[in-house]
């Protein structure tokens, strides 16, 4: 059975013909043919026809093929005995247009370009040739028509394209539309927004003057295109940055008047910045500024030269200057002045130079003035401060001649008084006064008006005037004369005295130099005795002792007193000597006789020598008063007289006897000496020559040199020593000088020897004082030094060779300790530096002689402090924030008692601060600043001069809370923004974590009744010292503080006050009208968002006003049958605003608002936006009703002609809630309808779906509304809203939404239309029932 392959056709992109011819050998009767088919490349097929009869043809269009696709048929031919298959054969469908086509991925790589990706179609059908990618830009407001759609082709292997030349910051709709041969399909739109950039288009400044050319009030435009969000404006006068923020109007301060200045506009986005072209600007003038006050440039007696410059800032071009004059008027120097009236004396219209000059002549000297400059320009004027001067000073006049007074007579004293001069012309510098014309007169100081002379001669003629001196001469009065009275002379000379006899004196004198008077008497006085002179020059004295000293002095006598002079002194002449005494005789042996006699007893003179006579012969002439008579006879009487004589003569003494002894030893020989020891002498003596008889006893005569007693020591012929001829004389003094004599006696008479001389031997000191010890510090140091002092020893017993000076150390511990020669020398002092502070010594003091040593006492001291030595650092706990406790460690080498320790802080480049002091070793620290770091020390002292410090130790007190937190300031104000800064605190105490910026409101600027502050809020928290504040209404007082925060705790700083700026009022909410049987109140006090000082509330009915003034209500009387036209007009200072026009019938009670809130006027009013407008959203919803029923139109047709199949149709909407008849509006469209008795109260909220029927329905206007509706129409409008409150809705609150769209319903995108047709067409007609509403 040959079977050929069927013949294909592609008749369709899912349809292919089939043919076939029977086989060429059939081999019996053809059943049926199969024919089955697979896609290219697949094994297994499926059947998808079966042949009975007919035509040998077959068109495969079931729907299972699919466009440009490769598929194989196969013809099997069966009759009864079996099948044959033909070969495969292919064929490809044609292509069809692409389906499934996903949206693009979008992504902006800049401000103009945007990198676009897709993926091919999921249903290709065929081979994509190319893509277009479609763009266009999609408008913010969706009311406005877009753009016109741009595209551009890339190849069909390609799936990523770049979009270049897209505006800044704009959302586009991308989208991709794939193209074959058979067709094209297109993607969903992709929204893409590209990236910001620089704004562009930035308009120049609009300026308004203000604060009198101090400032400018700038206002701006935003940019013709943003190209993104703008972050801040900034504005640069001269290069510097003035105001940053969103704002735009700025008010920039501290400008210079009458000064141009070049201001530049940046605006900036997140991607840059773009500045506007340089705008100059120029300030208006104000009046001038810092005037300086006039300088004197130069100021005689009678005038002053001024001169002044140009103010500092003359804020415009100067007309004139003023030189305005006062003058104290009164007495120069004196304090009853007043102040004179303010006169122009100048006025000067040249005001081109920089410097100008001004003479005022006509003045008094010293005449206080004072002079200010008045600068003119344009705008007002000024003035500079006063500037004193005086005139220079004059010779005062008007000096009157000083008074005389006598304060004293004896001595004289005269009061020399004056008064000032009747005019000064100057300050008094100083009074002068001449005494006789002298050339130097004595000077005064100003306040000085008298003086007392007591450098007065007596009886002397004086002569006094007053010089008065200023800095501008002198003036010297007429002179005032006066006369002393007399006095004790003065300069009395002593008299000139001359001895005439040995009884009389001569005197003689010249009259005192000073005479002070007449002299009425001269007076002598000799010893006590006065001899009258008279008034002559001379005396002669008489009745005086011979050779005599008397002291005579002159005494000369005036009216007015006496004076002396000093004495002198004169010897009366000699006389011969009387009264001489007999003289006395002592025998001494049988051949001698001593004798001894006394000087006259009035010797009348200088006894010139002695002459002694024995029995008339002169044995004996001198001026010795004794005399040793030898070679006499024994047992002989003698007679002795003395006589004295002087220059005058002698006297002679009475005559004295004595005998002689009859027979006494003599030539008795001086005794032999010689030294046993410190205390004894060895007396040895040979008997007299003659001894004329038997020596019965000898006598021993021991004096000391010094002393008058002599020690009598006899020896009797029973005596050791009387045979020896020797003997010891001891309990002497060691080192002294002895004279020892021998008397030797017989029976009948003794014979003495002469003296002989001799020194006893040195003996060791004894009795050594102790040292006097002085502890005193070394010059220039604080190392102790004692000073010791010492005399000899009271009994040295020989010369003190030197002496020695030991020292030891007095040890606490048991033991004795060994002394230390510290000195060794004859001095008597010594200093002793080589000693510890504060260590007890004892000092001993040995006498060295040549026999040896004698100690002293031991003497104790202690040694003064020292700096104490060892100091460690102190030691620190219980540390706190503002406080310590120091523990101190105890010196090491104390060096004295510690009586102070001084803790002290120091720290590089700051001074030395004592942070406590005292004697306890623990102390603490108070008053320290927390989170500080010291540098503690110690200082000891053991005495005020005796102080060491150790080394230091760091201290780090603990944080604490911060303080000295300054109130934040406020900058860049706005209405409903502000700027604020802050410093750190003064003591942060710690690391500041955190500022916290706290705001709340306060009452408003001008509240009149009391209010209740709002709770503060924190709008700030972070580390920078600024903070931008947004939120805030206009025109309200707030309250601002900073709080900052540390580890520790916080502080806040006090609240400082702002008052954001002001804005145009804003319209709230509709006014509420009520009414009862005889009223009708309005009530807007909720209308009005006032932002700014109110002016005025007009209330009009049909533009007739009915109220004006600042009350929030109004009662009118009601009148039957009439309506209202209320409308509310609110005027601020910055502008008003009107409410929506509302009617009122005052017969039913009903109010419908029937306009749209008035525009805004004042400085900020704009008019509406279009879109906004009532007779736009009406428009809009008309036509969105006339869409709508066109649309349901054509569904309808569409379910007429055709059923639809099972499969296509959705499931069942089940039944929905409840839901309001406006539910189905989208809240943007406004509603139609009327409104009940009452009108709602500002912040009554209205939803579009709750279940309660709102309380104002705006109309299109007054005559739409006649034209659409009847009056009784009108009502039942109202209620079958009412009853449509209680029925069901059938229709899904989604598919509403699918037909109304998401946005405002002004427009039906064309697939959502299609799908909402698709929708209806699958309802069945019992669920296509719907209520209708009220559109």
């Amino acid at each position: 059975m040959d079977l050929s392959p069927p013949v294909l056709k592609a008749l369709g992109p899912a349809c292919i013909g089939v043919t076939w011819k029977p086989p060429g050998q059939p081999n019996g009767v053809i059943i049926d043919y199969l024919i089955h088919r697979r896609p290219a490349g697949m094994e297994e097929a499926a059947q998808v026809f079966v042949w009975a009869e007919g035509a040998l043809e077959f068109t495969d269009a079931g729907g299972a093929l699919r466009p440009f696709m490769l598929y194989e048929y196969q013809v099997r031919a069966r009759n009864s005995r079996g099948s044959v298959a033909s070969p495969w054969s292919s064929a490809r469908t044609p292509e069809a247009p692409p389906q499934d086509l996903p949206a693009p991925w979008a992504r902006a790589t800049g401000a103009h370009s945007v990198l676009l990706n897709w993926t091919g179609p999921g249903s290709p059908n065929g081979v994509i040739a190319q893509y277009h990618v479609v763009y266009q830009e999609r408008p913010e407001d969706p009311t406005l028509h877009s753009s016109t759609v741009r595209a551009f082709t890339v190849m069909g292997t390609s799936h990523e394209a770049h979009l270049f030349g897209l505006e800044p910051f704009t959302t586009y709709h991308v989208g991709v539309v794939a193209a074959n041969q058979a067709g094209e399909v297109s993607s969903p739109w992709t929204a893409v927004q590209t990236l910001e950039s620089s704004p562009s288009g930035l308009s120049s400044f609009t300026v308004e003057q203000r604060e009198n050319g101090r400032a400018l009030l700038l206002r701006w435009p935003e940019p013709v295109r943003t190209n993104g969000v703008i972050k801040t404006y900034r504005i640069f006068s001269d290069g510097t940055l003035e105001y940053t923020g969103l704002n735009r109007q700025f008010l920039l301060r501290r400008l210079a008047p009458a000064t141009a200045y070049t201001l530049t506009l940046e605006a900036c986005t997140r991607a840059g910045c773009a500045r506007s072209a340089p705008q100059p600007v120029r300030t208006a003038e104000a009046p001038p500024h810092a005037q300086p006050p006039p300088r004197v440039q130069a100021a005689g007696s009678t005038s002053v030269e001024l001169t002044w410059p140009e103010p500092a800032h003359p804020n415009g071009k100067i007309i004139r200057y003023e030189v305005i004059r006062r003058c104290l008027e009164g007495r120069a120097g004196g304090n009853r002045t007043t102040q004179a009236d303010e006169d122009t004396v100048f006025t000067e219209y040249r005001t081109e130079r920089s410097a100008f000059v001004y003479n005022d002549t006509g003045l008094q000297p010293w005449e206080p003035c004072e002079y200010k400059i008045r600068t003119w320009n344009a705008a007002g004027g000024t003035c500079s401060s006063w500037a004193a001067v005086r005139t220079m000073p004059a010779p005062p006049e008007g000096l009157s001649p000083p008074q005389l007074t006598y304060v004293s007579l004896r001595p004289p004293r005269l009061l020399v008084s004056w008064v000032p001069p009747e005019r000064h012309n100057g300050v008094i510098q100083s009074y002068r006064l001449q005494k006789n014309g002298a050339p130097c007169p004595l000077s005064f100081d100003a306040a000085t008006f008298h003086y007392t002379d007591e450098e007065l001669l007596p009886f002397a003629t004086y002569t006094y005037a007053v010089t008065a001196c200023t800095s501008g001469g002198c003036r010297t009065s007429p002179p005032t004369s006066a006369v002393t009275p007399e006095a004790a002379p003065a300069g009395v000379s002593p008299p000139a005295l001359r001895a005439v006899s040995a009884t009389e004196i001569n005197a003689s004198w010249s009259p005192p130099s000073i005479q002070n008077g007449k002299i009425t008497d001269y007076v002598l006085r000799c010893d006590g005795q006065e001899h009258l002179a008279g008034q002559s020059l001379s005396l002669l004295i008489a009745h005086l002792q011979p050779h005599t000293q008397y002291h005579v002095s002159l005494v000369a006598c005036t009216s007015g007193g006496c004076a002396a002079s000093v004495s002198r002194s004169a010897w009366t002449m000699e006389a011969p000597p009387r009264d001489m005494d007999p003289p006395k005789l002592q025998v001494t042996g049988s051949e001698s006789i001593e004798i001894t006699w006394e000087p006259p007893r009035t010797p009348n003179g200088h006894i010139q020598s002695y002459e002694l006579r024995r029995d008339g012969t002169i044995v004996y002439t001198g001026l010795e008063t004794r005399f040793h008579d030898f070679t006499l006879t024994p047992g002989v009487e003698y007679g002795y007289t003395v006589a004295a004589n002087n220059s005058q003569g002698g006297v002679l003494s009475p005559l004295v006897q004595e005998r002689t002894s009859p027979s006494a030893p003599s030539g008795m020989e001086p005794p032999k000496l010689q030294a046993r020891g410190p205390q004894e002498i060895l007396v040895n003596w040979d008997p007299p020559v003659r001894t004329k008889g038997h020596i019965v006893n000898y006598t021993l005569f021991v004096r000391e040199l010094l002393e008058k007693e002599t020690k009598i020591i006899h020896i009797n012929t029973t005596h050791d020593s009387f045979g020896t001829r020797a003997f010891v004389v001891n309990q002497l003094e060691p080192f002294c000088r002895y004279k020892v004599r021998v008397q030797a006696c017989t029976v009948l008479g003794c014979a003495s020897s002469d003296w002989t001389r001799t020194r006893t031997p040195e003996a060791a000191p004894a009795m050594q004082p102790a040292p006097h010890l002085e502890v005193r510090s070394a010059p220039g140091g604080l190392r102790p030094t004692v000073s010791l002092r010492w005399t000899g020893p009271l009994q040295p017993n020989g010369r003190v060779l030197y002496y020695e000076l030991y020292r030891r150390h007095v040890e606490t511990q048991p033991g004795r300790p060994n002394p230390v020669l510290a000195y060794n020398g004859s001095a008597s002092s010594f200093v002793d530096s080589d000693l510890l502070p504060f260590t007890e010594y004892e000092y001993q003091v040995w006498a060295v002689n040549s026999a040896g040593k004698a100690p002293s006492n031991w003497t104790r001291c202690r040694t003064g402090p020292a700096p104490p030595e060892g100091l460690r650092a102190p030691r620190f706990h219980e540390v706190s924030s503002t406080q310590a406790v120091v523990n101190i460690s105890a010196p090491g080498q104390p060096n004295g008692v510690i009586s102070l320790y001084r803790l002290f802080s120091s720290s590089t480049g700051e001074a030395e601060v004592v942070l406590s002091e005292g004697p306890a070793a623990q102390q603490t620290l108070r008053g320290l600043r927390p989170f500080t770091t010291y540098r503690v020390g110690v200082e000891a002292c053991t005495c005020a001069g005796c102080c060491s410090r150790g080394p230091t130790a760091e201290l780090r007190t603990r944080p604490a809370p911060p303080s000295g937190l300054s109130s934040p300031q406020v900058h860049a104000l706005a209405s409903r923004t502000a700027s604020c800064q802050w410093g750190p605190p003064l003591f942060p105490n710690g690391v500041i974590l955190s500022y916290e910026l706290q705001l709340h409101g306060s009452c408003p600027p001008d509240a009149d009744a009391p209010c209740t502050p709002s709770q503060p809020q924190t709008k700030y928290r972070g580390l920078g010292p600024t903070a931008s504040l947004g939120g805030l209404q206009p025109y309200t007082a707030y309250r601002l503080r900073v709080v900052a925060h540390n580890e520790a705790g916080s502080a806040a700083s006090e609240w400082t006050s702002f008052t954001t700026q002001k804005e145009p009022p804003q319209y709230r909410a509709p006014f509420s009208v009520d009414s009862n049987l005889t009223t009708v109140r309005v009530d807007w006090s909720g209308s009005f968002l006032l932002h700014g000082p109110l002016k005025e509330f007009v209330l009009t009915d049909r533009d007739q006003r009915l109220y004006r003034g600042l009350d929030t209500a109004l009662h009118l009387p009601r009148m039957a049958g009439r309506t209202f036209f209320f409308q509310v007009t609110c005027t601020t200072e910055e502008g008003s605003i009107k409410t929506p026009l509302i009617r009122y019938d005052s017969s039913t009670g009903l109010g419908l608002v029937l306009t749209t809130p008035g525009g805004k006027t004042g400085p900020r009013s704009g008019g509406a936006e279009f879109y906004s407008e009532l007779w736009f959203i009406v428009l809009m919803a008309v036509l969105g009703l006339i869409l709508l029923a066109i649309f349901l139109s054509l569904i309808l047709q569409r379910r007429v002609h055709r059923e639809p199949y099972v499969r296509e149709r959705p499931p069942l909407v089940p039944a929905q809630k409840r839901m309001s008849p406006l539910g189905v509006h989208p809240p943007r469209e406004t509603h139609v309808g009327m409104a009940d008795t009452k009108i709602p109260r500002a912040g009554a909220r209205v939803s579009l779906r709750s279940n309660r029927s709102i309380s104002v329905l705006r109309i299109p206007s007054q005559s739409q509304l006649s034209r659409a509706y009847s009056h009784s129409s009108l009502h039942r409008s109202v209620s079958q809203l009412m009853d449509l409150h209680d029925k069901k809705v059938l229709v899904d609150d989604s598919l509403w939404e699918t037909i109304m769209g998401h946005d405002s319903g002004l427009y039906v995108d064309e697939e959502d239309l299609m799908n909402a047709i698709k929708g209806f067409s699958s309802v069945t007609k019992e669920h296509t029932t719907f209520t209708d509403t009220h559109l």
